[in-house]
């Protein structure tokens, strides 16, 4: 579809119903999701960018405490089940990445290790963005276009 999408609006050509449609279920795909915050430290920066990218799609945001995911396995296993039955997607602003894959795989959802993070992989990004997008924009926006790529990439 992104090819053919693609080449109509280079063209000017008008989309088929079949183009529009699906255009718009995208556009609209995390509007009305339900996304958290897990974390003790809900006024971070990198959380308050996961708030920002994720409410500017449309989603709604929950911020949450971790304490219960980190106790025993059984305890943990629980909340993530949890997680998986109430959120979308959940970003964990004090795990690790693998704690975080643990959690991804009991909740059965997305879950991202403080995503746009100080140490996060989207850090390792804005040079590349910068590259593809000169002086697009300011480090924090780059951030948060990186975010919302992720959440619509993951979430779809």
């Amino acid at each position: 579809m992104s090819l053919s999408l693609s080449r109509h609006l280079l063209d000017g050509d008008a989309l088929d119903a079949d183009e529009a449609r699906s255009l718009v279920e995208i556009a609209c795909r995390l509007r009305g999701r339900h996304v958290a915050i897990a974390g003790d430290d809900h006024d971070a920066p990198s959380a308050r960018l996961f708030e920002r990218a994720a409410a500017g799609l449309g989603a709604r945001v929950s911020r949450i405490g971790s304490a219960a995911l980190l106790e025993g396995p059984e305890r943990a296993g629980h909340a993530a089940r949890m997680l998986g039955s109430l959120y979308d997607a959940v970003d964990v602003v004090s795990f690790a990445p693998a704690q975080a894959r643990e959690l991804q795989e009991a909740a059965g959802v997305p879950v991202y290790a403080d995503l746009g993070g100080e140490g996060g992989p989207l850090r390792r990004l804005v040079p590349v963005f910068e590259l593809a997008q000169p002086a697009c924009c300011s480090v924090d926006e780059t951030l948060l276009r990186l975010v919302q790529a992720v959440l619509v990439e993951t979430m779809s």
